[in-house]
């Protein structure tokens, strides 16, 4: 009982009592439960009501409770969530300091079981030594040499895609267009794309695991409301996960091929001695199946919902996909030209970050700015608050203006380093390279072929589910451009 009670209430309440010393403020301390009754009920309240469908002042949305307190306390404020004292921080120089700290002394939150379920103890979970071996070892399969390859297969798969648009406009007789619920057909897209890729099968091998991978996604984010986590569904998700890609682990190349050279101790070169064993290559599997597909998916479909609602920007962007690529596939080089495909990606991805956190922690008293973080304390990184702070982009940091980014993403904001939708060194986004490539190709497909602008049904509402996500699909109505 002494420890239970040291754990629940003691450690936290120390904690939050020397955070509150130096001048941090936040809701009042509450033993055991902590915030979480109202952090839940918050979130709760906002996700049951859509937004403006023109609006993009997500952050109150996504982070309701943060919202509140900082206009009472500051953006930089302290609560406890169950026993777990949360420090929110969203000033880029802090951010800084936190993500490129290579000593190890910021490390990432222990995994949940469902979160552990989810991922394994890939790449995304990983720590310390292991992390830094098993990034050594991916890093390979994702050079940029590798990524060039792989345009036209993107280009192929993109392709296919429209051509099942306009066969549903050809047999449905509807030459003024049809409506599609792009998220689910990016959903299979970029989920074929990471298993022809770097699997070496397609989607529809592959699709029982990515639908179990997705609800186990869903539960996940429901289980971080809760200090009881439901382990059973989750384990069973996991087993049947794990069956099903053993299936063709031993079949195919690519990323795959990397990691089953690693397994066999079969790396060329300086990395022979580097290796990892069956259950890490089913981790790795478990993690890029996920992140390979899932974020790209959700960029895709945001912003395809704000060249819909800005029709200025979709004629800009698409006469220079047409100046640059004609109607062919574009390579790499072309890719390399396409600079307002470039903005509009990057002001989707400021507006609509996949990640909207990262979560740290600290494993000893830490000195971070004018402030000592006590051990122990769980570190929130809001990406999203900072790149939606008015005052580093301006009065018009929620409006979609990609021409922020013309000279550059340096120069985009009043600090070089506000944008961070991919997090930054050491542990950055490893695939970010091939997220944003397949972006622009489907973009490109997309701009050749079709005008689009939103369906009438659609409905707003982001949705914090580990990734931001559209809570009810993107719908658009789309027609050829020829037409």
């Amino acid at each position: 009982m002494a420890r239970l009670l040291r754990d629940l209430w003691w450690r936290p309440l120390q904690i939050h009592k020397r955070l509150r010393e130096q001048g941090v403020k936040g809701p009042p301390f509450i033993p055991i439960v902590g915030n979480q009754p109202e952090v839940v009920r918050l979130l709760t309240e906002a996700g049951s009501t859509p937004m403006n469908r023109s609006s993009n002042e997500i952050v109150p949305h996504i982070l309701p409770h943060h919202t509140r307190w900082s206009k009472i306390y500051g953006d930089t404020l302290v609560y406890t969530f169950g026993s777990e004292v949360r420090l929110t921080l969203s000033d880029p120089e802090l951010l800084k300091e936190i993500l490129s700290n290579k000593f190890g002394h910021f490390p990432i939150v222990p995994a949940t079981p469902a979160a552990r379920d989810l991922f394994g103890n890939g790449l995304l979970l990983a720590e310390g030594e292991e992390w830094a071996q098993k990034r050594r070892i991916l890093n390979r399969g994702f050079h940029v040499d590798k990524i060039k390859a792989i345009v036209e297969t993107m280009a192929e798969l993109a392709t296919m895609m429209l051509n099942d648009w306009e066969r549903m406009i050809v047999e449905g007789q509807q030459p003024k267009g049809v409506e599609i619920e792009v998220l689910e057909e990016y959903q299979n897209l970029t989920a074929d794309v990471i298993a022809r890729t770097a699997f070496g099968t397609n989607y529809e091998a592959g699709k029982t695991v990515f639908k179990l991978q997705y609800r186990q996604h869903q539960m996940l984010q429901e289980a971080l409301k809760s200090i009881r986590l439901p382990g059973i569904r989750y384990k069973i998700v996991k087993i049947y996960c794990n069956s099903f890609q053993y299936d063709f682990l031993w079949h195919h190349n690519d990323l795959l091929g990397i990691m089953i050279s690693a397994y066999k101790g079969e790396l060329p070169g300086n990395q022979k001695n580097l290796r990892i064993n069956i259950q890490d290559v089913v981790d790795e599997c478990k993690t890029f199946f996920f992140a390979g597909h899932q974020t790209t998916a959700s960029t895709l479909a945001w912003t395809t919902m704000l060249l819909a609602l800005h029709p200025h920007w979709q004629e800009k962007v698409r006469a220079e996909v047409i100046n640059v690529c004609g109607s062919r596939n574009p390579s790499s080089d072309m890719l390399n030209q396409l600079k307002l495909v470039g903005m509009v990606l990057n002001e989707a991805l400021r507006l609509y970050p996949a990640a909207p956190l990262v979560r740290r922690c600290t494993d000893r008293d830490m000195k971070l700015g004018k402030l000592v973080i006590p051990k122990g304390t769980v570190l929130h990184l809001l990406m999203i608050v900072m790149m939606h702070n008015k005052q580093l982009w301006g009065e018009d940091a929620d409006d979609f203006n990609p021409g922020r980014f013309s000279e550059g993403i340096a120069k985009a904001s009043r600090h070089p380093l506000a944008f961070m939708p991919f997090s930054i060194d050491p542990r950055n986004c490893i695939g970010q390279v091939l997220a944003l490539v397949e972006a622009k190709v489907v973009l490109c497909k997309l701009l050749q072929r079709f005008s689009f602008e939103l369906s009438p049904t659609y409905v707003h509402a982001p949705t914090p589910l580990v990734i931001i996500e559209p809570g009810h699909g993107v719908q658009i109505h789309v027609k050829p451009i020829n037409s």
